[in-house]
């Protein structure tokens, strides 16, 4: 099983994968970033993470309830922790008033 999440930050195209056998793998601007192999994710444990000198640390969280797989984008700086993307979160407004700021 393969799956692909691609989303738009500020100006960089960020990139993640999952398949069974590969792991998980965070690409920024086509560049491979960070790789994790380990098959159980809870929901509570950063997986893969970056950081984007000028807008913070990006940190990814997988959750796999069943034989799917979801996953939570932060984008952390030193005084906040934004949620950027999501399979099965919701941004708070504030959350999307900041991510608008961001695109623009």
């Amino acid at each position: 099983m393969y799956t692909e999440w691609k989303f738009q930050l500020a100006q960089h195209e960020i990139r993640i994968t999952n398949h069974w056998f590969g792991g998980l793998k965070l690409y920024v601007d086509g560049q491979l970033q960070d790789t994790n192999f380990n098959p159980f994710a809870f929901g509570k444990n950063v997986f893969l993470s970056c950081n984007l000198d000028e807008l913070g640390k990006l940190e990814v969280t997988p959750y796999a309830p069943f034989f799917t797989v979801e996953i939570s984008v932060r984008l952390t700086t030193s005084d906040d922790s934004i949620l950027i993307f999501s399979t099965y979160e919701r941004q708070t407004l504030r959350e999307k008033r900041l991510f608008s700021e961001l695109a623009n």
